[in-house]
């Protein structure tokens, strides 16, 4: 049987779904054969500028489910469309498969990025939200350690904030200056606190509190399963522009960019995904693979 390239092909185990051939094997991602939005018609080809390899990495419905166990079709490649049993024309390279119910342009297909392997990308929303909720519990974790490693900081702002509103010039200077003396102190505490959880839950399951609150987790790039360490660390270098002397006044700057860049990046990723080449995701991650 003559090698197939990768792509979404007839699922072997139900004729109602598409299964993504990754050129060596099946893999566990599955997809509805007809638009979820659209109403059904009669075999149509879609756009010829979207190879099978394309409309995978630019569109395909989330996975669904799992491949079967023990079944014998897992490592065959898929027979070309138009053989005997298969649902259409023949798919040629360059071109993807017919199937029922495809639209013409494929739209339905373009509306969900994917990672190379076929699975959904984690949309800004998510993002934000999980973002928001960490921040949330990370805010009150910070204030903890703060008060048990750094407790004359606050009483610094305190006494900051009151010889303001007498307006004594003198105190204020004063107190300016010890508060400064003691950011570096401050943000090693607040730096390191963010990047101990973060590394705990991203090496082991792969999901922050507030990942796991909006069904959506990280992995690398290049395959699934919870970062190592190395990648972990990668992804919290930009942050650590907040606790450099002179440079971590623009880290606000960096930050916005950061956090705004998946709006419109190809592959959805932050900045600091693109240094630690890691993806934001919808799903769990499996624990079995490192």
């Amino acid at each position: 049987m003559s090698q197939q390239p990768s792509g979404w092909y007839d699922d072997p185990s139900n004729p109602e779904m598409l299964r993504y051939w990754d050129g060596v094997m099946w893999s566990s991602h599955t997809a509805p054969k007809k638009s979820p939005t659209l109403p059904q018609g009669t075999g149509v080809q879609p756009d010829a500028g979207a190879d099978a390899t394309g409309a995978a990495t630019q569109g395909v419905p989330m996975p669904t489910t799992p491949m079967p166990q023990g079944s014998g079709w897992q490592g065959q490649a898929p027979q070309a469309y138009g053989q005997q049993g298969q649902v259409g024309q023949q798919g040629q390279y360059g071109q993807a498969p017919q199937y029922p119910g495809a639209p013409a342009n494929a739209a339905w297909m373009q509306s969900i990025k994917t990672t190379a392997d076929g699975v959904p990308l984690a949309s800004w929303g998510r993002r934000l939200g999980a973002w928001i909720i960490d921040g949330i519990l990370l805010t009150i974790l910070s204030y903890l350690l703060l008060q048990a490693f750094a407790p004359d900081y606050f009483t610094a702002v305190e006494n900051l904030l009151d010889a303001a509103g007498r307006q004594n010039q003198d105190e204020i200077q004063a107190l300016a200056t010890d508060i400064a003396a003691q950011s570096l102190r401050v943000g090693l505490i607040t730096w390191g606190a963010v990047t101990v959880y973060c590394l705990a839950f991203w090496t082991t399951l792969a999901q922050t509190p507030g990942k796991m609150a909006l069904g959506i987790s990280v992995r690398r790039a290049d395959r699934p399963g919870p970062l190592d360490i190395s990648t972990a660390l990668r992804r919290r270098v930009l942050s650590a522009l907040q606790i450099v002397p002179l440079v971590s006044g623009l880290y606000f700057i960096v930050f916005l960019l950061d956090y705004l860049w998946p709006l419109w990046d190809d592959k959805r990723q932050a900045l600091h995904d693109k240094v630690a080449a890691t993806q934001v995701v919808v799903g769990k991650q499996p624990r079995n693979q490192r």
